[in-house]
């Protein structure tokens, strides 16, 4: 009962926690099937209790949180009927769709007693995730990202992502190291988690660091045998279905015996449903390689022999042939060569007859020139001499007529030839005279004809 103090009534925390616990009860007697998404799952193995974290979330951000309590009787029976629906036991970030009672402890608060849950609920929304996991890839075009790298013809160098004890790496590594045919394959383990919460990111981390060598290796495989379908849905995670397929190098899948593909199978290059099938997936590449190397030798072969055998033949065609024509060439030009032979010697003897006349010629020459040369020099001279005697003859005969015609000149130039022609001289004292004016009256004038003097007085 509530204690009364100056007329208020004072409540301890016990009894209003009874009270509270008793009002619930009222009002919640029943058990409800609530929907929420496990924040923690809060599993302590010791006790084999769960003290899940319940949130529900809009866009991201919680809207309602609440603690809930799942004993360990109801967890070891609601845990193994959840891993044969979903294939995966109950962990964090699963939706859930639960049975659960309302319950308030007077020391522990609120919570809900979770009494049974729907793993087909979380199926379907794991099937829901997987669907937008995969919208989101096609959106990015990632899909088919990781099947345009190309495989090596013979892959040898391999980069296993796996745990080293599993059985399913056991399986591939003894298949592929103790195969019949004694191919060598380099195997580099990459220790990975590769089922539970962990196992997204430590495959993607070990793809990471394989993305870094990736010139060490020719292709990648992840190996999860010897698990069942159980912790698959770790390989519809989006991220890692990402990393797989923008690996730079191929990979192959052999992780488990899942009847539906998950999301990582379905980006890789080529999906393997175990270990063992991926191993011999790799035997096969050789083996093929090895048969059509086979193949090609026998056809090779038979190539040879038919060849040799078409070639025999063209030989021994070509020989024939070879030895008619050589025959006929040789005549040809032994035909030839005799006819230039003989016209050579022809020619020999008419170039050494023409030297020879030649040869003649000059010595002959040689010979009689200087006589030739001297008579020419002679005649040479004589004619020179003739033709001086000619020109003095005619510069003399030139001179000489000029000479009379000069003296003709002189003689017709003499007075007396003048006085002849009628012409006369006339003086007076002693003077010729040239003009009237030199004539003076009284003086007696002598005038001088071709036979005689006439003297006159002047008057």
């Amino acid at each position: 009962m509530p204690e009364t103090e100056n007329n208020r009534k004072i409540y301890s925390l016990l009894e209003l926690s009874k009270s509270i616990s008793r009002m619930i009860q009222h009002t919640y007697p029943d058990a409800y099937w609530i929907k929420a998404e496990i924040a923690k799952l809060n599993y302590y193995p010791q006790s084999g209790h769960c003290y899940p974290d319940l949130v529900e979330k809009q866009q991201g951000v919680v809207k309602a949180q609440i603690r809930a309590n799942l004993w360990a009787g109801n967890y070891g029976r609601i845990n193994q009927k959840f891993v044969e629906v979903t294939g995966e036991p109950l962990k964090d970030g699963q939706k859930i769709l639960f049975l659960a009672k309302i319950n308030f402890h007077e020391r522990y608060g609120l919570a809900l007693n979770i009494l049974d849950v729907e793993p087909s609920f979380t199926l379907g929304e794991m099937a829901r995730e997987k669907q937008l996991t995969i919208e989101k890839l096609k959106r990015e075009n990632l899909l088919d990202e990781n099947k345009k790298r190309t495989l090596p013809l013979l892959p040898k160098r391999l980069a296993v992502i796996s745990v080293e004890t599993s059985k399913g790496y056991s399986d591939f590594r003894n298949i592929l190291e103790n195969n019949a045919e004694g191919y060598r394959f380099q195997l580099t383990l990459f220790p990975a988690l590769l089922q539970g919460d962990g196992a997204v990111q430590s495959i993607r981390s070990q793809l990471n660091a394989i993305a870094d060598r990736s010139h060490q290796f020719d292709a990648v495989v992840i190996i999860r045998g010897g698990g069942g379908d159980v912790g698959l849905n770790a390989y519809d995670h989006y991220l890692l279905a990402k990393a797989v397929a923008q690996c730079p190098l191929p990979v192959i899948t052999g992780i488990g015996h899942s009847t539906n593909l998950t999301v990582v199978q379905m980006v890789a290059y080529a999906n393997k449903i175990t270990p063992t099938e991926a191993a011999h997936f790799f035997l096969r590449r050789f083996q093929d390689f090895e048969n059509r190397v086979d193949e090609a030798a026998e056809k090779l072969i038979r190539f040879s022999q038919n060849k040799l055998k078409t070639e025999k033949q063209a030989f021994l065609q070509m020989a024939g042939m070879f030895e008619n024509q050589t025959r006929n060439l040789f005549q040809y030009y032994e035909t030839h060569w005799n006819y230039v032979l003989k016209n050579f010697e022809q020619q020999s003897v008419q170039f050494l007859s023409r030297q020879q006349n030649h040869f003649y010629r000059v010595i002959s020459s040689l010979k009689y020139a200087p006589i030739q040369q001297t008579q020419f020099e002679k005649e040479k001279l004589l004619n020179v001499q003739k033709l001086l005697q000619i020109y003095v003859q005619q510069r003399f005969r030139r001179e000489k007529d000029r000479v009379d015609h000069v003296e003709s000149k002189v003689d017709l130039m003499k007075p007396e030839n003048i006085l002849k022609k009628g012409y006369s001289i006339s003086t007076m004292n002693g003077k010729l005279l040239q003009s009237v004016k030199q004539v003076e009256k009284g003086r007696e004038m002598i005038t001088r004809l071709f036979d005689g003097e006439i003297k006159s007085i002047i008057k």
